[in-house]
């Protein structure tokens, strides 16, 4: 029998991830980070490589005995976010960083990869290995995968998300809703402009812009159940060209709102237009608020996956490296796509190292301890064992 080399594949896993940070590209534009990956998969025996996207991967391991098909998801895209760290694989492309772990998430996968290839004689079903597109960019990338029809065929999505907050190496899952709606919200108020020694004469965008943020916090405050968690957030607000001697026509302002059940979203929505429009005209102006269409869904991990998931990640990792979370995280996140085709299990990894000061993520410092990138690898071998797709004969392979 094939004895795995796992020491090997650590470092090979570290020196993916390196690879991919220093070189990061943004949501729908990533396509060095699509070619490094197909080259790297098509050194693996058996894996189909496909692009049903732009870009993007869609890898198939098909195994030689009957069994189930299942997907591991793994999202690619940076962001637009200038390092701040000082180490020889920093990222190289101004003004971009992968500050979310994708790079993280992607080297995983190939390491999963390469390994269940080496075990393909033992593998039954079907392994799908999705390296998505786009998850920081609403549309995520998720969509149009499930569109497209390329993964009809999947019976269960599993995917890992590395953690700053949680001890290096460790696996948390939430069942049930795991993290939160989010909607994005474009907000455009419209004044009058003139000289700013004048503002009588003018209708100012920018006190009723002002307005407009303060009472947008009062939904939460006042009309959703404290019982209930939500969160709006106002992220950017652009008015006037720099000029200290004239007062603006317009103000726009952004953002997103977090939720966990429908009737919140639903209020959230209906709330915030009424404020906006009824705020903006006490202050003589204009406005317009629009949703956009295509927004995330909270992630409903499956009770039986979870489950399953959880038995992988005490085999593989040992029975205090697992925690079941109480409550969700309000992120927003694509990977709530999938549900649409079958049941999904969304875990955290932790790469927290200890004593360190671990940056937050999406945080121009983000550094995840990189040893904690194996213990992903072997989860999802376990996983794999799990969901009976590598027979018994592989069973001592996977510690």
């Amino acid at each position: 029998m094939m004895t795995l080399d796992w020491k090997a594949t650590e470092k090979r896993v570290i020196g993916w991830r390196r690879d991919l940070h220093r070189h990061p590209e943004l949501s729908h534009q990533e396509h060095w980070t699509t070619g490094y990956l197909i080259e790297q998969l098509a050194t693996f025996d058996g894996i189909d490589i496909t692009t049903p996207a732009p870009t993007g991967v869609v890898a198939y391991l098909r195994g030689k005995h009957p069994g189930p098909t299942i997907a591991l998801r793994a999202d690619i895209d940076a962001l637009p976010v200038v390092e701040q760290n000082h180490r020889d694989f920093d990222s190289q492309q101004p003004g971009v960083m992968h500050a979310c772990g994708h790079d993280g998430h992607s080297a995983m996968l190939l390491g999963a990869a390469a390994l269940l290839s080496q075990l393909r004689d033992q593998l039954a079903g079907e392994v799908i290995f999705i390296f998505q597109r786009g998850e920081e960019m609403s549309p995520g990338g998720a969509k149009e995968l499930v569109d497209s029809g390329c993964l009809d065929q999947t019976q269960m999505f599993f995917a890992l998300h590395l953690q700053p907050n949680l001890p290096s190496g460790q696996i948390e899952i939430k069942p049930g809703i795991a993290t939160a709606n989010r909607d994005t919200f474009h907000i455009e108020i419209t004044g009058r402009g003139g000289h700013s020694s004048m503002p009588q004469l003018s209708i100012d965008p920018i006190v009723a812009s002002a307005a407009v943020v303060g009472a947008l916090q009062s939904i939460v405050a006042r009309e959703i159940d404290p019982r209930d968690a939500a969160v709006v957030s106002l992220c950017s607000l652009l008015c006037g060209d720099g000029s200290t001697a004239r007062l603006p026509d317009s103000a726009s302002l952004c953002g997103t709102t977090r939720s966990f059940t429908p009737q919140v979203r639903e209020h959230l929505r209906t709330a915030m237009t009424r404020i906006c429009h009824s705020t903006a005209q006490a202050y003589r102006c204009k406005c317009d608020i629009r949703f956009d269409e295509w927004d995330y869904s909270a992630i409903n991990n499956d009770p039986q996956l979870c489950e399953l998931a959880g038995r992988a990640a005490r085999l593989a990792l040992g029975a205090e490296a697992f925690h079941l979370a109480a409550l969700p995280m309000s992120v927003g996140e694509d990977f709530s796509e999938y549900q649409q085709i079958a049941p999904v299990c969304f875990a955290w990894l932790g790469v927290g190292e200890a004593g360190a000061n671990n940056a937050a993520l999406h945080n121009a410092c983000f550094s995840p301890d990189e040893r904690a990138l194996i213990a992903g690898v072997r989860y999802y071998l376990q996983l794999a064992q799990q969901t009976g797709n590598l027979t018994a004969a592989a069973v001592n392979e996977i510690p």
